[in-house]
């Protein structure tokens, strides 16, 4: 709106209070509309003048209502694009391999644990041994200090 005064809406306070505010931009959302407002508040730059300053943010739907006979047409608003396509569906292939990965520990330590990750999972840093077969993955894996990893998703697949 370069060069245009926003038009006026009602603005409702988070304590109740209703101001009038100006209405700078509208960007619909997947669960309705949010609007671009702005409010004058008193701001202080120097604390020995305060002046009028703009406070702008973007408010929920129910907090921003219209002003009877004024006219919204040149508000710039964005809507939801309506041909977006699903995102493409990944399908993890099953793991061929894993990995037991030795976390470092305090020196001095008396339990080493142990993370079981499948081989082509991205978090592997530490020292490591490579198994080929789902039953020593699960044996790995139902040490008390071995736990499965998040990220590539031993944690469910293993247990």
């Amino acid at each position: 709106m370069t060069g245009t005064t926003p038009p006026p809406v009602a603005v409702t306070m988070p304590d109740g209070q209703v101001v009038q505010g100006r209405l700078h931009e509208r960007r619909q959302i997947e669960d309705g509309w949010l609007y671009k407002i702005g409010v004058v508040l008193w701001r202080a730059p120097d604390p020995d003048r305060p002046v009028p300053g703009e406070y702008v943010a973007w408010m929920p739907a129910a907090s921003v209502q219209p002003l009877p006979g004024t006219d919204y047409s040149t508000v710039p608003t964005t809507r939801l694009q309506q041909d977006i396509p699903a995102p493409p569906v990944r399908r993890v292939e099953p793991a061929t391999s894993w990995t037991v990965e030795y976390e470092r520990m305090p020196a001095g330590s008396p339990v080493a644990r142990t993370t079981v990750h499948r081989s082509d999972c991205w978090s592997i840093r530490g020292r490591r041994e490579e198994i080929a077969e789902a039953g020593q993955a699960r044996e790995a894996m139902a040490k008390s200090t071995a736990r499965g990893c998040i990220l590539c998703g031993t944690d469910q697949s293993l247990a």
